[in-house]
Parts: structure tokens; C-alpha cells; sequence
């Protein structure tokens, strides 16, 4: 692999927003052995899915304009990446605003615990 002219940081960041792009194209991979299916409508990878995809693309975008802004200094307009990650970001908590109530129908109910006396097991009824 070639060296990047932009220095070690440039190229950990390239591989950094690599593995968080492949995270959001796994995250929509299917899988049978997902607890419950996604909101998408089939079982996939990840069950958090499709919050989890603008998740991992919002990183992937916020860690390719690090890479481009700071340390590459790439000039251009600022609108274009504040956009992109604006319109993630929505994606995002749409998508979890989505989740959270249907989410609350898989997930067991609290059970009540009672006070225990330490010395004597007896509970606050007794």
C-alpha cells in the first residue's frame, strides 16, 4: 500500500471511515437469527436497522470531513458536508423516534422487587 502524502493521521482516518462505512452496509445485510425483524421489514444483521445505517454513515461522514477539512485542508464549499451530515443526523433520530415504541413491545416488563431485611431475609411486609 502506497503512503498517503497527507501523513499517518490522514491514513488512519481513511481506514477509520472505511470500517464505518462497511459497518452501515453490514448493518443492513439479512440474518435469520435476528431477535425481531427491523423496522425496514425483514431480519437483518443488525435489528436496530435502518437507525443503525444513518448511525454508521454519520460517522463515516463525520470522519471524512475531519479527514478532508483538518487534515488534508481540501478547500470547498462548507454547505455540502454540513448538509450531508444535517440530513444523517435526521435519518438518524427519525428513524430511533421510529424505534423506541415498537422496540417497547419486545422488551420484557420490569419486574417489581420488594425490600429484603439483609439480616433476617424477611421483607418489608413481614
Amino acid at each position: 500500500m502506497a503512503r498517503s502524502p497527507y501523513g499517518r493521521l490522514y491514513t488512519a482516518l481513511l481506514w477509520v471511515s472505511k470500517l464505518f462505512a462497511l459497518g452501515a452496509i453490514v448493518t443492513l445485510i439479512p440474518w435469520k437469527g435476528a431477535s425481531w425483524p427491523n423496522l425496514i421489514g425483514y431480519r437483518s444483521f443488525c435489528t436496530f436497522t435502518p437507525a443503525s445505517t444513518f448511525a454508521c454513515a454519520l460517522l463515516a461522514g463525520m470522519t471524512c470531513t475531519v479527514r478532508a477539512r483538518l487534515v488534508r485542508r481540501r478547500p470547498g464549499p462548507a454547505f455540502v458536508p454540513i448538509v450531508a451530515l444535517a440530513l444523517l443526523s435526521f435519518g438518524l433520530i427519525y428513524w430511533t423516534a421510529v424505534w423506541v415504541p415498537i422496540k417497547a413491545k419486545y422488551a420484557a416488563p420490569h419486574a417489581t422487587v420488594e425490600s429484603v431485611d439483609a439480616t433476617s431475609s424477611a421483607s418489608m411486609a413481614e
